[in-house]
């Protein structure tokens, strides 16, 4: 046998009476050929080694054979390949060799192994040629697309249970912060105040003021950002709706981490020469107890500094 075969091939071939096959294979009676072994690149050989069963008795034998999960999994090795009996044996952990021989000689009575001893070592052959009988007589006639699909379907959906995605118990929820402050001074000054000197009044601290100042690009798509002195970049909100001189609206997360959307409404509003500056900041997902509060408190600080910023 060619020691690079992966495996090997056996059939059992019934023939028709006026067939003469002595001259193929001497000895036996016209009409049957029993247990034709067919190795690739090594042509054909008969023998007379088992009679010839019929094909439900074949069908059950399988099933039988299939049906023990020992078996399988020794099908499943002989699938990449020949192997010897005793890497069939170690493949099949705190089971001893006359347990695994056992199984071996269920699946050769079934055709689904082949054996053949080489030397001192027993090698042995996936035989798919029983499979593809049962995939005829039972899936082939009766498969189509979807049953397909529905096997699609399972496979896709035990690959999505295997992997790591978590839901989160956290329900989603809606809060608002809302802030405002009348600046004395027209919209107009107020509106280009927002833009032009972003960093002089949106600030945490005096100490980061010029190490983290923050821009606010004036255009659609434009970015309301703050630079960071590694020089990364904190992006607060998207600029998605621009009336100069009357609103602006940002949408974004304000970096936060958790799975949140925030939309930022901002109004100016002229009242007597003076301009009233609204934001009404919406947010909804992970909101946390206390977040809206936060904000309303970040925005009713930056709005006092704008406001002593022009007023001065």
């Amino acid at each position: 046998m060619n020691p690079e075969l992966d495996f090997a091939l056996k059939v059992t071939i019934k023939c028709p009476p006026e067939r003469d096959w002595k001259a193929l294979n001497e000895g036996l009676p016209p009409g049957q050929v029993s247990a034709s072994r067919c190795e690739c690149g090594l042509g054909s050989m008969f023998s007379g080694e088992s009679p010839i069963q019929s094909g439900y008795e074949q069908h059950d034998l399988v099933w039988k054979a299939l049906g023990d999960p020992t078996r399988r999994a020794l099908l499943d090795e002989l699938r990449n390949g020949r192997k010897t009996t005793s890497e069939l044996v170690a493949s099949v952990p705190g089971m001893t060799r006359f347990g695994v021989m056992k199984h071996l000689g269920v699946l050769e009575d079934a055709g689904l192994v082949i054996s053949r001893k080489e030397g001192r070592q027993r090698w042995n052959h996936l035989n798919a040629v029983p499979l593809r009988g049962i995939y005829e007589r039972w899936v082939s006639k009766y498969e189509d697309q979807w049953a397909g699909s529905l096997a699609n379907l399972k496979r896709d959906l035990e690959r999505k249970q295997q992997m790591s995605t978590k839901m989160s118990d956290q329900p989603a929820r809606v809060a608002v912060a809302q802030s405002e402050i009348l600046i004395d001074a027209p919209k107009e000054i107020v509106y280009r105040a927002w833009f032009d000197d972003t960093s002089n009044w949106f600030y945490e601290s005096e100490a980061t003021k010029d190490s983290t100042p923050t821009v606010c690009e004036e255009k659609m798509g434009g970015k309301m950002y703050t630079k960071l002195p590694d020089g990364g970049f904190n992006v607060l909100g998207e600029i998605t709706m621009l009336k100069p001189n009357h609103k602006i609206r940002m949408c974004g997360d304000c970096t936060m981490p958790m799975a949140i959307l925030m939309n930022m409404t901002i109004s100016f509003t002229e009242i007597d020469g003076k301009t009233m500056v609204s934001i009404d900041h919406r947010m909804s997902g992970e909101v946390s107890e206390g977040m809206a509060e936060e904000f309303e408190e970040g925005w009713a600080d930056g709005l006092r500094k704008l406001k002593e910023l022009i007023e001065a």
